[in-house]
């Protein structure tokens, strides 16, 4: 079992794609104390399979912060859809930073996000 608290990982601006966001989210999975994380992914190959992964492996953690930044990958509205189900799940969460642009997550992936943050009660910077 993993007693990580705090987690900062920056893959940015590399040819990582969904093998590696499939095992990113694994390996979170076993990170139960979780309470602030920093994922950047950004400029990489991750599709949704990738992205519903990593995302399904911060499922049920305790995180008060978190900085996702996805920004020109190819994640779509199945991350999206995965991530707006996660956030209404972070009833503990204070700050969020949500970095998704030229992605090509669409209206309904929109919409899930913002119906997570509505269930965010103790947010106070986004």
């Amino acid at each position: 079992r993993c007693e990580l608290q705090d987690l900062d990982l920056r893959l940015f601006d590399t040819d990582v794609a969904n093998n590696t966001g499939a095992a990113l989210g694994n390996a979170l999975r076993s990170c139960g104390k979780l309470e602030k994380a920093v994922i950047s992914l950004h400029y990489t190959k991750l599709t949704d399979a990738g992205g519903e992964a990593l995302v399904a492996g911060l499922v049920g953690k305790e995180l008060q912060d978190l900085d996702l930044r996805l920004f020109n990958t190819s994640v779509a509205d199945k991350t999206g859809l995965a991530l707006g189900k996660f956030l209404g799940s972070c009833g503990k969460m204070t700050k969020l930073s949500l970095i998704l642009a030229g992605t090509k997550i669409g209206d309904s992936g929109g919409e899930s996000i913002a119906n997570g943050l509505v269930a965010l009660p103790l947010l106070t910077t986004i």
